[in-house]
């Protein structure tokens, strides 16, 4: 028996797998702490729980994409299903925290994976309106799950220790196995399988990133995502500790800022039915976040760190990313009309590898500093650096695009 394409239950099942990345990632946030005092790690380790799982999560758009279209839907996905809720399983008992880093960067790649497959099967199934309709409906439970998940979070260490925020990871992928291994059938017909050429693949990202139309727009939306990602993964350290928070007002304020991410999506709509161009906007985003990053920098080393100042400082870093991703992807992918699942992965894949490396400055920059600082430091290097791509990559992008 499988659920109808069309139903219900099986659009809110598509929409939970998409939700788990950013459930993943944030209900982790308020045990960091936790996480640190129960291995004895340094303060602001605990946050390389985050860049591994980032890691991870970077190489499966390269890997899943052509494997679905080899192998089909569901056969990957169940899986990657599978090997999330080990490794989430893994993560709640871990007998050291290099074996817990090693669970995250697992479960990264699994939820990377997984992520990718809800959309392949909606262009397998459906077309038109009804694509849309099912879509904005993954897309409002993925953009509700990053400001949910924290509270859940800090909910579950009201009554229990971090490790049952893995245990509830845990029973999410499990139930989403057994949900998709007896209601989702194979959308894919076996006469639409393509073979894996490893040469064709390669030559197809050499294209890709060696043209500057591609790399202005994604190093920038890479970077932007990087500062934004300093604040995720710095902020536990910086709030819980430094700033005496509690898990659960932690889980509030970073609720409250992560809103800013959907108002910035909203923005960019309204801007493009304005039809006010790509190029125009993602300068207006940056402007802005590179402002408010500015700000968090004077706040965090000039000693006036009030939770009052940043929680709206922050709310406009995270607006202003907001405004970006969906410009930065169009211009990115725009050029490629008979490789944009290609570029699409890609942009999505130099995100996340580029948030990993960048959020990885933020433990190490707490060995000598205080978290606000390693915070505002992080954040800080990555706008400095987006901002110079932008730069230093549009004008050239601009002249190419004329030639073509």
């Amino acid at each position: 028996m499988s659920f109808k394409t069309n139903g219900y239950v099986y659009t809110g099942i598509l929409a939970g797998i998409s939700a788990l990345p950013p459930l993943s990632i944030d209900m982790n946030l308020p045990a960091i702490p936790d996480i640190e005092r129960s291995f004895g790690a340094a303060q602001g380790q605990g946050s390389l729980t985050l860049s591994l799982f980032l890691l991870g999560f970077s190489v499966a758009p390269v890997i899943g994409g052509p494997l679905t279209d080899r192998y089909g839907r569901r056969g990957v996905l169940l899986v990657a299903l599978t090997l999330l809720t080990l490794a989430a399983l893994c993560c709640a008992v871990p007998p050291s925290f290099d074996l817990l880093l090693a669970a995250r960067l697992a479960q990264g790649v699994a939820c990377g994976v997984c992520v990718l497959v809800p959309l392949a099967i909606l262009r397998d199934t459906q077309t038109g309106d009804a694509a849309r309709r099912k879509l904005s409906v993954i897309m409002l439970v993925g953009g509700v799950a990053p400001l949910a998940a924290p509270i859940l979070g800090g909910g579950i260490l009201l009554f229990a220790g971090w490790q049952a925020i893995y245990a509830a990871q845990t029973v999410m992928g499990f139930a989403l196995l057994v949900l998709v291994a007896y209601g989702v059938a194979e959308t894919l017909p076996p006469g639409n399988r393509n073979a894996i050429d490893l040469k064709t693949i390669a030559a197809g990202y050499r294209t890709i990133f060696g043209s500057r139309l591609f790399l202005a727009p994604a190093l920038t939306q890479a970077l932007c995502f990087g500062c934004m990602f300093s604040y995720i993964s710095g902020s536990p350290s910086f709030m819980l500790r430094e700033l005496g928070l509690s898990e659960q007002h932690y889980s509030l304020v970073f609720a409250c800022t992560s809103l800013g991410v959907m108002v910035g999506a909203a923005l960019s709509g309204i801007l493009g039915r304005w039809e006010v161009p790509s190029r125009r906007v993602i300068s207006l985003g940056l402007l802005g976040m590179f402002a408010a990053t500015i700000a968090v920098f004077v706040l965090t080393w000039g000693g006036m760190d009030r939770i009052a100042l940043l929680i709206p400082t922050l709310f406009i870093v995270m607006a202003s990313f907001g405004v970006i991703p969906p410009n930065s992807m169009s211009e990115a992918v725009a050029p490629f009309q008979r490789t944009a699942g290609a570029a699409s992965g890609a942009i999505n894949s130099l995100q996340m590898l580029v948030g990993a490396l960048v959020s990885a400055m933020v433990p190490l920059l707490a060995k000598s500093l205080t978290p606000g600082r390693a915070m505002g430091a992080s954040m800080l290097a990555a706008i400095l650096l987006a901002a110079g791509c932008w730069l230093l990559f549009r004008p050239r992008a601009r002249r190419a695009e004329v030639r073509l």
